[in-house]
């Protein structure tokens, strides 16, 4: 909501000519709690004279419509105040407390450096943008806004890496391997992981958290593991990036684990994990999951890495960080957070 007041010399139609006049009474002839219905700027808006010299502005395009009219009348010489049904916030003050509430949440320099950049009322900028009746100027914008705002989300939340594979390949030693601390639990039984195991790293910068998984087999009789195993297939779907770690020494592999994958569209490596330890006698040397994963096309690129050597493992990190940021934002550059614009 808009309140606007004038002084007794204005003129009302001229100050509000971006209003249309949908209703059948002309805007100085308004009666004190008469409603006209029109339209500003393409924008759907309730006008209502609330005293003599004041009016008061209803629209439903959110903050930022709001904003782009009291742009309008302010082009006009005249001072608006918005005020919102429930917090009295102005779209200024919407973004100055979101990138104060972000920045309280940045767990890197980079990303804190990032949001103290918005302040400096870039994001006013880009607002403005968005709504520009300019086709090219707010097409700009919204495909501005479509390749930056999973950056802008993940300055104060980690990307979500699920390590995958079948019991026993190495997931957790890769993972004690990278964060650099005995966090999940190696065993030589199947089965031993059973809850999600969470370990977040900082990689160029960026935060990203490794989420440990129960080993996919199938003919498991344990209860606790088959929950694993379910729990493992569904975060498939609620993550950023797959890494399928599969055991460079064997021909073994489990087809639930492809036909899962085969379901996501999330950006996947395969990590062939012990590359150190020589093949098992009697294999053919072309493991059973080489032909499987060529029907799957999330898989982007596939790794020889060593858990026990440290080899690959910076590879991979690479591939993490690239995958998540492809480009790394300019310090000029406007972050569209949800908490602003919604989602793209």
């Amino acid at each position: 909501m808009i309140e606007l007041r004038l002084n007794a010399q204005s003129d009302i139609a001229s100050v509000m000519q971006g209003f249309q006049v949908g209703s059948a009474c002309a805007l100085a002839e308004a009666p004190q709690g008469r409603i006209l219905f029109g339209s500003w700027s393409g924008e759907d808006v309730v006008i209502v004279r609330t005293a003599e010299y004041c009016w008061e502005i209803n629209c439903h395009g959110g903050t930022i419509a709001v904003h782009r009219i009291c742009r309008d009348l302010a082009a006009a010489g005249l001072r608006s105040d918005i005020q919102g049904a429930a917090t009295n916030e102005s779209f200024p003050g919407k973004i100055e407390r979101v990138t104060n509430e972000a920045l309280l949440k940045c767990r890197t320099r980079k990303a804190a450096g990032l949001v103290l950049a918005q302040q400096d009322g870039r994001l006013l900028k880009f607002a403005e943008d968005l709504q520009s009746e300019s086709d090219d100027r707010s097409r700009s914008a919204r495909q501005h806004m479509e390749r930056w705002q999973s950056v802008a989300q993940h300055l104060t939340k980690p990307w979500r890496v699920a390590i995958v594979g079948e019991p026993n390949v190495g997931k957790s030693s890769l993972i004690n391997t990278i964060a650099g601390l005995q966090r999940s639990i190696v065993s030589a039984t199947p089965g031993t992981t059973r809850d999600l195991v969470e370990v977040e790293i900082v990689v160029r910068g960026w935060m990203f958290q490794l989420i440990d998984t129960a080993g996919v087999r199938t003919g498991s009789d344990s209860l606790p593991e088959q929950l694993g195993i379910v729990q493992s297939l569904a975060l498939l779907g609620d993550c950023d990036m797959i890494c399928l770690v599969v055991d460079a020494s064997s021909e073994r592999f489990e087809s639930a684990l492809i036909d899962r994958l085969k379901k996501v569209e999330v950006p996947t490596c395969v990590v062939r994990n012990k590359c150190d330890i020589p093949s098992e006698p009697g294999n053919t040397g072309v493991p059973l999951f080489a032909s499987s994963l060529d029907s799957v096309n999330a898989i982007k690129c596939i790794f020889d890495a060593s858990a026990k050597t440290g080899v690959g493992i910076s590879e991979l990190l690479n591939w993490i960080a690239d995958t998540a940021v492809p480009e790394e934002p300019r310090t000029e550059i406007a972050l569209p957070f949800v908490e602003l614009f919604g989602v793209a």
